[in-house]
């Protein structure tokens, strides 16, 4: 069962910055617009396009 609309707080999910930047929100699914700063369908607030969370999905995904 996805999250509600915008109904999860930052430490909810474990937000946080990137390790990697393939994980980040820049490269997340839920992230609009990919800029700077944006925002995330699930997590409340502005994110930033460096941090990742728990939610995290990646936009492609592999055809293994």
């Amino acid at each position: 069962m996805a999250p509600k609309t915008w109904g999860q707080t930052k430490d909810q999910v474990n937000y946080r910055p990137a390790k990697k930047p393939q994980f980040s929100c820049k490269e997340c699914m839920w992230m609009f617009p990919r800029l700077a700063l944006g925002s995330c369908k699930y997590v409340r607030g502005a994110v930033e396009a460096s941090a990742t969370c728990d939610l995290f999905e990646p936009r492609h995904r592999s055809a293994g």
